[in-house]
């Protein structure tokens, strides 16, 4: 639809009814000279790639006016300056607005006519010159992208959302310098991607900040927030950085920014060093915002935390603490790669966040010398990506992206884990210095510019004996793993790969090394894997045993013979390196879920580990899956019957262990699995008292215990989690307690209503609240009443991809579907695609990838606990 207005609002209703003919027969006119461009919702990358050729040099002010209320409206005024190179194209903004939120259009100083198109806001080209345009547009910006707090708000643009806010090219090949000119009251703080440059009072209570212009950046990175912040700087060889943040707990704060700020000059120093590329921009502010959605978020100038992830509670795990390591190092990776040197579109999302948690991994290798770091690798990037490529709905790492209103759904584990464990690969086939080298030429060569995968391949070939294109074909743009057996054959131990799925003539080109055992001696081999078959003549011995993978190298199912299977379930405690302990578990879980161990023998396998493992890393592993299995695996009678021994295990490691980190990831452990009348009766005076065995437990915590007391104790329903939450003092825990606490109630009248109310998307502002009451909800521990809602909740995803976060989709179906593993559940997901034939293959995928682990719970299940059942192959 065409919407058309003339900027008089004050002329009589004929001269309105003039006004409205005027320009259609200009725009009539207009259309003759003109040349046509499709316009669609979104941004199409026809519509980008016609921008891209025809503007440049583009700058943009942004003057925005906060209301004394920082929930009002915010009135802005974009000044846009640019050379255009064709005077028969019209100029188009992406702007989703509407006539009465449009104030005013000037083109170079004079009033516009434009029209409001699809999402865009076009200028006719008989406004426009060639050469030089500064165009300046008034209005109210929109609410979809800026998230608001009573104390707080803050813009959040990524991936395609700057267009629901500001009018601007929001396409990540046009980057601009930004200037902001900010009007706000007095007793606020803003943070923006410049310095700020001067501030003014212009009345008792309001003041104005101009900040200076950033360097050349995408539209996704721009970022403004507004709030009552508190400041930390501190500066260190010349380089200052600053923390913003809003803390109450002062002990807290002085606890976590010494280390904080380490972590942060250390990032950055050895960035440059590695890189040879001074940091790239005008300053580093880290912005702590509570609840934030993501972990973090890499503008420039501004980047956004959430805040408990890096001002943690006393006694953090190791797990915690690495976390908030990487994290910092991760976001300040991509000063480099994603912000200094970005993708051309954002199908090639995944580039800025290989290279982020690629150089975030070797800089936490410092940062943690006392720790594996090929095990820590290991168990960050490969559950992970398994957890997506085992599934039919695996998508590949370069995805298909026709317009940047679906760009939301490259996001998910493929290029977050995936996409590393390609790059080691890679760097093992360049070596360590060739690709050292190659990822300078390429900051240095793009620099404030964009690239392709493509451009640093070609850059990387130089340094290699290997074709790397062809190398990345498979690891890039194709989905799935490969499943690895080894056999002895004709005299000669033979390795074989085909995909997991489908076409049988893909090849993970790949380094592995595995281990082989004869008479009690380990043999361990590397190996590189390059054809559908290779053979090991050297080996002229069947050996009795085979572990396939035993390091961070090998990726893919690795299916095990029966008898490697039983010796590695029965001596995983006895190997005395970690890495191969680790890796193991790894595959040993994989055999599980494709229905080769019976979930009571990997229960008493993790039950052992959980008493032996004194590696933290692999100690946490343990226990992840020991929660898994231990829901979804099982029925409540068998959870019953292992449920007791296993809080004992726990409980008993807990009292034993010296050290917090552990003892930490041992109650959390605890308080998941705990199901037992005595051990719910201990669950509740460990919240009445706040420690365990003298171990005091923070409100974070507590908060946590108090959630799944109330899930399994029969005694215990929402008014004890709003009574509890009404006593503590961070009242971001308080509100989200409060929030969550519908689930609880025994009234499923209260139910229904809660799950109604997530239809609006009003209600699923603080989309991390919602994501934990959906796992609530929809636990195994009570998932046949909540059953009835998943139709629903997938009949919404549709909506959740456009209006939510961009990991919000995929959280909001891994918490609804993830408690089931029933038939019942299967044949609602079967329907819903039955219903909906038409339904776009993005999303589809999000909810295989979710549903799988449904299927397979319900196969295991009736294989090894039903067994007078048939079960089809999993």
């Amino acid at each position: 639809m065409l919407q058309l207005r003339l900027l008089k609002p004050n002329a009589s209703i004929m001269n309105k009814f003039i006004a409205l003919l005027i320009p259609a027969f200009l725009m009539l006119y207009a259309c003759q000279q003109a040349e046509q461009i499709s316009i669609e919702p979104g941004v199409s990358i026809d519509l980008a790639k016609q921008r891209f050729n025809d503007i440049s040099h583009i700058k943009y002010q942004l003057e925005l006016t906060i209301p004394d209320s920082i929930e009002g409206k915010i009135e802005g005024k974009s000044i846009i300056s640019l050379h255009k190179k064709s005077i028969k194209t019209p100029l188009i903004f992406d702007f989703v607005s509407s006539p009465q939120k449009i104030k005013e259009v000037l083109v170079n100083d004079n009033k516009a006519f434009y029209s409001l198109e699809n999402e865009h806001l076009v200028i006719p080209p008989r406004f426009l010159k060639k050469g030089e345009n500064e165009i300046e547009i008034s209005y109210i910006l929109g609410d979809e992208a800026l998230h608001r707090n009573d104390q707080y708000l803050y813009s959040l643009f990524v991936p395609a959302k700057a267009r629901t806010t500001i009018p601007c090219f929001d396409q990540p090949d046009l980057k601009a310098s930004i200037t902001y000119v900010i009007s706000m009251p007095q007793q606020l703080t803003a943070i923006t991607n410049g310095q700020q440059e001067y501030m003014e009072e212009i009345s008792h209570n309001r003041k104005l900040v101009r900040y200076a212009s950033s360097h050349p950046i995408s539209t996704y990175l721009w970022a403004f927030t507004v709030g009552a912040y508190q400041k930390i700087t501190q500066k260190r060889n010349g380089r200052e950085i600053s923390i913003y943040h809003m803390e109450k707990d002062s002990a807290q704060i002085l606890r976590n920014t010494p280390a904080i700020f380490d972590q942060v000059f250390h990032s950055i120093n050895w960035l440059e060093d590695y890189t040879e590329v001074d940091f790239p921009f005008s300053k580093y502010d880290l912005v702590c915002i509570p609840s934030f959605q993501f972990a973090g978020m890499e503008h420039p100038g501004a980047i956004y935390y959430r805040s408990d992830l890096l001002f943690l509670s006393k006694k953090p795990t190791q797990q915690q603490l690495l976390r908030r390591a990487q994290l910092l190092a991760h976001e300040t990776a991509h000063m480099w790669f994603g912000d200094l040197v970005t993708m051309k579109w954002f199908s090639g999302v995944w580039q800025k966040e290989v290279f982020a948690n690629f150089m975030a991994d070797k800089i936490v290798e410092e940062q943690f010398p006392q720790l594996n770091h090929q095990l820590t690798f290991l168990t960050n990037h490969f559950p992970a990506s398994y957890s997506v490529d085992r599934s039919r709905g695996a998508n590949p790492i370069q995805q298909r992206l026709t317009n940047l209103k679906d760009a939301g759904s490259m996001y998910g584990n493929i290029i977050y884990h995936k996409a590393p464990i390609m790059m080691h690969q890679l760097e093992h086939l360049t070596g360590k210095e060739q690709l050292r080298n190659g990822l300078s030429q390429y900051l240095k060569k793009y620099s404030y510019g964009n690239a392709t995968w493509t451009h640093l391949i070609e850059i990387l070939n130089d340094f290699s004996e290997y074709d790397l294109q062809l190398w990345s074909n498979t690891w890039i743009h194709e989905t799935g793993r490969p499943i690895i057996r080894f056999h002895f054959e004709d005299d000669q131990l033979v390795i074989k790969q085909q995909p997991e799925y489908g076409d049988t003539s893909k090849i993970w080109a790949q380094r592995i090394k595995y281990c082989r055992i004869n008479d009690s001696k380990e043999t361990n081999e590397e190996v590189e894997l390059l054809s559908a078959k290779t053979s090991i003549e050297e080996v002229l011995q069947k050996p009795e045993y085979i572990l396939p993978t035993i390091n961070e190298s090998g990726y893919g199912l690795f299916l095990m013979d029966k008898n490697s299977l039983t010796y590695a379930t029965m001596h995983i405690n006895s190997w005395d390196d970690e890495l191969t302990r680790g890796a193991m578990l790894i595959q040993l879980y994989e055999n599980f879920l494709h229905g080769e161990i019976a979930p009571s023998a990997y229960l008493n396998m993790l039950q052992t580990i959980v008493v032996n493992e004194h590696n933290e890393q692999v100690l946490n592993l343990a226990c992840s899956q020991l929660i898994d299995v231990f829901w979804r695996f099982t029925t409540q009678s068998t959870r019953l019957k292992y449920a007791k021994k296993m809080e004992e295990t726990l409980l008993k490691r807990f009292s034993i262990s010296k050290i917090s980190s552990i003892q930490k990831l041992l109650f959390n452990t605890w308080t998941q699995i705990v199901t037992s009348h005595t051990g719910l009766q201990k669950l509740k005076q460990v919240i009445e008292k706040a420690e365990i065995y003298n171990f005091t437990l923070s409100d974070r915590d507590l908060s946590q215990a108090v959630l799944h007391l109330a899930l399994k104790d029969e005694t215990i329903d929402q008014h004890f989690v709003i009574s509890f939450a009404n006593q503590l003092k961070n009242e971001e825990i308080k509100n989200k307690l409060l929030f969550v606490s519908p689930v609880f109630s025994p009234n499923e009248t209260d139910l229904d209503r809660f799950v109604e109310n997530l239809q609006y998307k009003e209600n699923r502002k603080k989309e991390n609240w919602v994501l934990t009451a959906l796992s609530f909800l929809h636990h195994p521990y009570r998932n046949e009443h909540s059953l009835k809602y998943v139709e629903q909740a997938l009949e919404l995803t549709s909506s959740i991809q456009q209006t939510g976060d961009i990991f919000f989709p995929i959280g909001w179906l891994n918490n609804t579907l993830g408690g089931y593993g029933s038939f019942e559940a299967m044949e609602i997901i079967d329907y819903f695609f039955k219903d909906n034939p038409g339904y776009p293959d993005d999303l589809k995928r999000k909810i295989l990838q979710s549903a799988d682990m449904v299927k397979r719970s319900h196969l295991i299940k009736e294989k090894y606990l039903h067994p007078y059942l048939q079960t089809p192959n999993l």
